[in-house]
C-alpha cells in the first residue's frame, strides 16, 4: 500500500460502514466524500433521456467523436445524488478523454427495486433513441452503480436492444447476496464497506422479503451470453473482489471477452481517490483508459 492511501485510511473513523447503522447513517457518513467542486472549465449540461434526469459533463480536451462514457455512480443504493457525483464524473471524463453521462437514478429505500435500474435503463435506452451510436458508449459503474450497470446491459441485451461497445465496473457490486465473502485478503481488511454493511445496504434496496438471487438486483448470477467485453476492476482488499472473481470464471465460458483487474494495494472504491494523487488510483485509470482505447480507439 502506497504511503499516500495509508494516511487517507487512517483518517477514516473507526464506525465507518457499520452493519448496524442505518441509510440516514451511510447517507451522513458518505456526505463529506463526495460533492466536491469541478473546475472552472468543466461544463454540465442537464437532460432528460427516457423521463430521467441525467446531466452531460464534459472536460476541454474531450473528443465526443470517438464516444462517451454512461456513469451510474455508487452510493450504496441510498446515498448520492447526481450533483454529488460530478466531481468524480470529472475523473472519468479526463482519464477516458471522453464526456460522461451521469444518471440520477432514484435512491432507496424511498424507492426500492427495481424503480433504480428502471432508472439507468430508460436511461441508457433514451439515449439510444436519441441517436447516439452504441458502438460508441462505454457503460461504466462504480461500487452498487457497477452491479445496476451489468443490470442495464443485461436488461438491453435481453429485450432486443443493442448494447454498448463495453462495461467498466469500478468495485462493482455484483451479487448482492454477500454469503462467503472474505472480511479482507492479504491480511487486510477493507475500510471502506464490510460484509454485513453490504447485507443492510441490499435489504434498503430490496426490501426485507427481497430476492437477493434475482438477476436484475444480482446480474453476476444471471445469462451472460451475448454481453459486450467486460472490465471488472477491484483493489485488492475490496470485499466486492470476490464478485469480479466469480463473475470473471463465469463470463469467459459464456463466451463474454472479460478481463478481471485487481489494483495491488488497492481497497474498495480506490479509484476515487485519484484525486488526491493516490498512485494506486492512477494505476487503476491508466487500466480504464487502455480498456476503453482498445474499444474505441486511440
Amino acid at each position: 500500500m502506497s504511503k499516500e492511501l495509508d494516511q487517507i485510511l487512517a483518517g477514516m473513523p473507526v464506525d465507518f460502514a457499520d452493519p448496524a447503522q442505518d441509510f440516514s447513517r451511510t447517507r451522513a457518513q458518505m456526505a463529506p466524500l463526495h460533492g466536491h467542486p469541478v473546475a472552472a472549465d468543466t461544463a454540465v449540461q442537464s437532460v432528460e433521456l427516457g423521463g430521467v434526469h441525467c446531466a452531460w459533463l464534459s472536460r476541454p480536451s474531450n473528443d465526443p467523436s470517438r464516444g462517451a462514457v454512461v456513469f451510474l455512480h455508487g452510493g450504496a443504493f441510498v446515498s448520492c445524488t447526481l450533483a454529488d457525483y460530478l466531481f468524480y464524473a470529472e475523473f472519468i471524463a479526463d482519464a477516458a478523454g471522453l464526456p460522461v453521462l451521469i444518471v440520477d437514478y432514484r435512491l432507496a429505500p424511498e424507492h426500492q427495486f427495481p424503480a433504480p435500474l428502471d432508472d439507468c435503463v430508460n436511461a441508457y435506452l433514451g439515449l439510444l433513441d436519441d441517436g447516439h451510436d452504441p458502438r460508441r458508449l462505454i457503460l461504466m459503474g462504480d461500487s452498487c452503480g457497477g452491479g445496476m450497470a451489468l443490470a442495464t446491459v443485461a436488461r438491453a441485451h435481453g429485450s432486443g436492444r443493442r448494447t454498448p461497445a463495453g462495461l467498466v465496473s469500478l468495485s462493482g457490486w455484483l451479487d448482492l447476496d454477500t454469503a462467503g465473502y472474505a472480511p479482507g485478503y492479504s491480511g487486510r481488511r477493507d475500510p471502506f464497506v464490510t460484509e454485513g454493511f453490504l447485507r443492510a445496504r441490499a435489504r434498503d434496496y430490496l426490501g426485507p422479503a427481497g430476492d437477493l438471487h434475482h438477476p436484475w438486483a444480482s446480474p453476476a448470477r444471471g445469462e451472460l451470453g451475448g454481453l459486450p467485453p467486460l472490465l471488472l476492476q477491484v483493489g485488492e482488499v475490496d470485499v466486492c473482489r470476490l464478485d469480479a472473481e466469480r463473475l470473471g470464471e463465469r463470463a469467459g465460458p459464456a463466451g463474454v471477452d472479460v478481463s478481471v483487474d485487481v489494483i495491488i494495494g488497492g481497497v474498495h472504491g480506490v479509484q476515487g481517490l485519484v484525486g488526491m494523487g493516490v498512485p494506486e488510483a492512477v494505476v487503476a485509470w491508466a487500466a480504464v483508459r487502455r480498456f476503453i482505447d482498445r474499444l474505441l480507439g486511440e
